[in-house]
């Protein structure tokens, strides 16, 4: 047992100030004029939803943009070939899709977060707005926004994320070919040839699944 645990909001905001009136003021429920710009910037964003077995996340990526707003309540994100697990839009059809957005644009420090209730559509006209090189994806994730707000960047400065030269890359991380081997038990393929496979997706299947 851990004898420093908090167990109430109480408690916890013993330790924090509250937020400024300012700040929480400006959390909306819709997308203004700076959070419609953001979007259409944004090359990344995290979408968090709810398993059964808890919260998960999970990245997705595009060109700037790549997240459409249909309207200033209405965000849409294609859902491109991954690993075929499906995990976050089978999140959202076995709950009641509650969803959160994190958006990052590079070099800016401040990151855009968009909360609301998602669900999941097939619907030609929408896949079409959402195509990239002349394909379109098979779904996509409709997010009805409940709440817009802007969070600072101090995790950023932290980070160093935008900043290259502060970068401390490892030298000894293991490949993504060796993680698959090692988690896997794959005997058949030796590291290289996965890793091999592994950047030939990288380079070939980024708007396609594998045909083998």
């Amino acid at each position: 047992m851990d004898p420093h645990r908090i167990h109430t909001v109480e408690a916890l905001r013993r330790l924090y100030d509250m937020p400024t009136e300012r700040m929480v003021k400006m959390t909306f429920p819709f997308l203004d004029d700076h959070c419609l710009r953001f979007v259409a910037e944004s090359p990344l964003v995290f979408v968090a939803t709810l398993a059964d077995s808890g919260m998960d996340c999970s990245p997705r990526g595009g060109r700037p943009g790549f997240v459409l707003a249909e309207d200033r309540r209405t965000l849409a994100l294609p859902d491109w070939p991954g690993n075929n697990k499906l995990s976050s839009i089978t999140n959202i059809l076995t709950s009641d899709g509650a969803c959160g957005l994190v958006f990052l644009v590079p070099g800016i420090d401040v990151f855009l977060r968009v909360n609301g209730v998602a669900t999941v559509t097939t619907d030609p006209a929408l896949l079409d707005r959402l195509g990239e090189d002349g394909r379109t994806p098979k779904a996509a994730i409709r997010l009805s926004v409940r709440e817009a707000f802007f969070h600072c960047g101090k995790a950023l400065r932290r980070s160093h994320l935008w900043q290259p030269d502060a970068w401390v890359v490892p030298q000894d991380m293991p490949s993504p070919g060796q993680v698959v081997k090692d988690q896997s038990g794959m005997a058949d393929l030796s590291v290289e040839q996965i890793d091999a496979m592994y950047e030939k997706a990288l380079a070939e299947q980024l708007y396609s699944e594998s045909e083998h």
